[in-house]
């Protein structure tokens, strides 16, 4: 894209630039063989916007944001999406026989008059950015959608019947062009999951449709995609298998396997599992990124007391140290952060997980193998022969690892491990159902932490506001006139989150101690409640009210703690106790 002199002019008429930034703009230009348009925003001298806006204005066009419009389906129909994707374009309106398109370069004649030619029919020519022209062509042709069409080119040219609602049809592609496809489909598929902070890619077959979904901040969203899609599944699941080395001939049975993926300078391991269905092969990804999932105790998002407390915990030279919650919590998170403050070098620490999340160095790790009988309790009893100080089972989930988790801390080992309750009193009842006796817990449990998730408020469309005054009177006994209200704030939606106003987690927890008289009433099998009640008298905080802690502090929303905390029970406060918030 080369801009005229004229255009430099005219940033300089509207005070977009001043002479030393041109020059700089310029100097920059050159040395990177871009136009001005494509390194002012790569710079960082004026946003992506502004320049765009300015070009519109020069060539007298309108100025608009595709991904914000209403297009009317007609319109998308009209132009096939392999034409939108290689003229880079994005139809958005047609009036009177005359085609709207948005373009990111208006000067670019040779471009619209391919698109002319194309179409067979007259355009009217707005101007967008290339980031808005990428968000709309995904969003209104879905991902990979080029890629989809040029398949079902391929195979119309060859004779071949395609039918959409076979899903075999393309189980046995044998030319070498759809392979490439199929293979370009799925790289994109990963690549805007990756670009996207998603966890998890779901891949779900259905009668009439193929579903494709990513959990990003620990929510589902869907994923716009082609309808041909649906003819392709089998082929995209054999080409999945093929990355995770599995057997792709299997199609009854489930499977796990493991892909390494590079995207830039960051490398990613996908967990893949394979689930059959009655309308074909279900397929999750999860997505580990090896540079980024780590995280120190200082950034989980501990308090400064809280963090204080588990500090003393983990320096204990035997005992268990349990952390609790569902599935995706960050548990595992928690426990790497713990050991990589305790790793050096007059400590021994061995892990056992499923799967190996994180690669530490200095440290020996595990990996269970179900298939050949290599489980937690196995891996437990192999450790003790290597005389280990700390030992990290990944997951507490029967008789025999609780019980070789607590004769190892009995012999003078600390244990780490998690365990699936709902708050941190209730690991106590989930180690008694499995079969341990009460007086082992009491003799050898350090601390059960229960943790969840909650979504940070967006910092780029963060604004304050006002909760609503029965829900803080309700959930969280708080008067609406409290001055505890005042940092407050919520996300209005933008680009950057998806419209959701929540980029990115924080942990929020609930440390249970087990204090003398806490050993006391499991040893005589109070229950959990009872346990919570004693542990809130000697001063534990709740979920929720770590949770209200960061609402207060602006990082998330009440609504987003309500989310993660439904099954926290409250204690509501008398007429006088609106100064704070008294959640049990």
């Amino acid at each position: 894209m080369q801009a005229p002199k004229a255009f430099e002019k005219h940033l300089l008429r509207a005070e977009i630039l001043d002479e030393s930034k041109l020059e700089r703009a310029r100097t920059e230009a050159a040395k990177h063989e871009l136009s001005i348009i494509e390194i002012l925003p790569q710079i960082g001298l004026v946003d992506e916007e502004t320049v765009f806006r300015a070009l519109a204005d020069y060539c007298e066009m309108r100025f608009v944001q595709p991904s914000k419009m209403e297009i009317a389906a007609e319109v998308i129909d009209k132009v096939p999406a392999r034409f939108a994707t290689h003229y880079g374009f994005v139809p958005v309106a047609m009036r009177d026989g005359v085609l709207v398109v948005a373009v990111s370069d208006p000067l670019d004649a040779t471009a619209l008059d391919g698109i002319r030619l194309v179409l067979k029919c007259r355009i009217e020519t707005v101007v967008t950015t290339p980031k808005e022209i990428q968000r709309a062509t995904k969003e209104l042709y879905g991902v990979g959608a080029d890629t989809m069409e040029k398949i079902l080119i391929k195979e119309e040219a060859e004779g071949a019947v395609v039918n959409l609602n076979d899903t075999q049809v393309s189980a046995d592609l044998g030319d070498d062009k759809i392979d490439a496809s199929i293979i370009k489909f799925v790289n994109e598929v990963i690549l805007d999951a990756v670009q996207s902070s998603t966890t998890d890619i779901h891949i779900e077959p259905f009668e009439e449709q193929l579903r494709i979904r990513f959990r990003i901040d620990g929510i589902l969203h869907q994923v716009p995609v082609p309808a041909s899609i649906r003819g392709f599944h089998a082929a995209i699941v054999s080409r999945v298998k093929i990355m995770a080395n599995l057997n792709i001939a299997e199609k009854r049975l489930p499977q796990d396997g493991k892909i390494l993926a590079t995207f830039g300078d960051n490398q990613y391991d996908l967990r893949v599992s394979i689930l059959p269905t009655p309308h074909g092969e279900s397929v999750n990804m999860r997505i580990l990124s090896r540079s980024s999932m780590f995280l120190t105790l200082d950034e989980l998002g501990f308090g400064e007391a809280d963090m204080k407390l588990f500090n003393s915990f983990i320096v204990k030279p035997h005992g268990i140290i349990l952390v609790t919650g569902p599935t995706g919590s960050g548990k595992t998170t928690t426990l790497y952060a713990a050991l990589n403050k305790l790793n050096n070098t007059d400590r021994k620490i061995i892990t056992i997980e499923d799967p190996i999340e994180y690669q530490l160095s200095g440290i020996s790790q595990m990996q269970v193998m179900p298939r050949i009988g290599f489980d937690f309790a196995m891996g437990l009893r192999s450790m003790l022969r290597h005389d280990p100080d700390i030992m990290l089972v990944g997951e507490i989930r029967d008789y025999e690892t609780a019980e070789m988790a607590i004769r190892s801390s009995l012999t003078g080992h600390l244990v780490l491990s998690t365990l699936h309750t709902n708050d941190a009193a209730g690991a106590v009842t989930r180690l008694t159902d499995m079969g341990v006796e009460p007086f082992l817990i009491s003799s050898t449990m350090i601390a059960s932490i229960a943790q969840r998730l909650v979504r940070r408020i967006c910092p780029d469309c963060s604004a304050a506001y006002t909760p609503d005054a029965a829900v803080l009177r309700e959930e969280f006994g708080v008067a609406a006139d409290s001055p505890l209200i005042a940092g407050m704030r919520h996300g209005t939606g933008c680009e950057a989150c998806r419209h959701t106003g929540y980029r990115g987690r924080r942990a929020i927890y609930e440390i249970l101690p087990f204090t003398h008289e806490i050993k006391e009433m499991t040893v005589k099998r109070l229950t959990s409640l009872d346990i919570k009640k004693k542990a809130l008298e000697q001063g534990m905080r709740t979920l929720r009210a770590s949770g209200w802690e960061r609402v207060c502090a602006g990082l998330t929303t009440i609504e987003e703690v309500l989310r993660v905390t439904a099954d926290s029970e409250i204690v509501m406060p008398s007429a006088t106790e609106t100064d704070a918030p008294i959640p049990v």
